[in-house]
């Protein structure tokens, strides 16, 4: 197997994602590795950190591949491209008694979309992420209107 690390060719995500206390890491680890499986994403680092209610800081960092192994169960493809001064500043901000995940991926279904536009000399003007809550009030709006169509 070889050990270089190809570029990433979809567009790449940062999510920190914020828990209070301890993270169970079982169900995040577990719906990672099936976007995993089915070749949505690439996992490109990982990094954890957890502030103590006495305001401690701890940091577990996939610096290696196998490090990367033991806190997600399968390796990440570029380790340490968020690394401890992210941590440090993420620790800042941080309420005791919560812990940060701090994930990279690839979207990897995105991958052709972008080689097309890039041979088409064509480039991304603006992308943003609508939050989940607008998409809910959405979808509420759409089914009430639809039920509201179904009664008159």
């Amino acid at each position: 197997m070889s050990t270089a690390t190809p570029a990433p060719i979809g567009p790449v995500d940062l999510a920190v994602i914020g828990f209070r206390g301890e993270l169970r890491q079982g169900g995040i680890r577990d719906a990672v590795a099936r976007a995993v499986d089915r070749g949505a994403v690439r996992v490109l680092d990982v990094l954890l950190v957890c502030k103590d209610d006495d305001g401690s800081v701890r940091m577990y960092d996939a610096e290696s591949p196998e490090g990367a192994e033991e806190l997600l169960g399968f390796p990440t493809v570029l380790p340490d491209l968020v690394g401890e001064e992210d941590a440090q500043a993420i620790a800042e901000e941080m309420d005791p008694g919560t812990t940060v995940l701090v994930i990279a991926w690839e979207n990897a279904w995105a991958s052709e979309i972008a080689a097309e536009v890039r041979e088409l000399d064509g480039q991304l003007l603006v992308m943003e992420r609508l939050p989940h809550e607008d998409i809910e009030t959405a979808l509420a709006a759409i089914t009430s209107q639809a039920s509201n169509e179904e009664g008159s």
